[in-house]
């Protein structure tokens, strides 16, 4: 099951160190393996040998986006592909990553639904749609190309 109470989150998060943003991470891992993984095993015993997962959720890397909580789902449901921006290129164009994973999907998991997920405020279509708003103006190694073409500029 989805957490049901996320970490919050405070200005000071950035000056985290990376002893505590680690010892945080396992404690996580710890708490899931005490009580979340018993009271599932049944699940999680189904779901070491195969998977059927009822869409695939192409989504952002933000880490402010949580597929799984924000529809609901329980491991197994969602075969989720993220990177920056939720880009989706254009086939052969950029073969790997995300071309791979819907191929994965369709082709050997059978999955006949997918869904692209965008999200307010993300900072990649900010990028494309203004490339002088980044500090380094980056391109974020080139995955949000095919963007510009069609970003609408309104």
């Amino acid at each position: 099951m989805p957490p049901k109470c996320p970490r919050k989150t405070s200005p000071d998060a950035a000056a985290e160190s990376a002893d505590a943003a680690l010892k945080h991470i396992v404690d996580g891992f710890l708490r899931f393996h005490h009580e979340v993984f018993p009271e599932q095993k049944e699940l999680f015993k189904k779901l070491a040998t195969a998977q059927t997962p009822r869409a695939m959720f192409i989504t952002c890397a933000d880490s402010r986006i949580v597929p799984e909580l924000i529809t609901q789902s329980l491991p197994g449901d969602l075969f989720v592909t993220r990177n920056v921006g939720n880009v989706v290129p254009p086939y052969g164009q950029m073969n790997g990553g995300v071309s791979s994973a819907i191929e994965y999907a369709v082709s050997v998991l059978g999955v006949r639904h997918i869904i692209v997920c965008g999200h307010s405020d993300c900072g990649a279509m900010r990028a494309v749609l203004n490339p002088a708003i980044t500090h380094q103006n980056t391109d974020c190694c080139g995955l949000a190309a095919p963007c510009r073409g069609g970003a609408y500029r309104g």
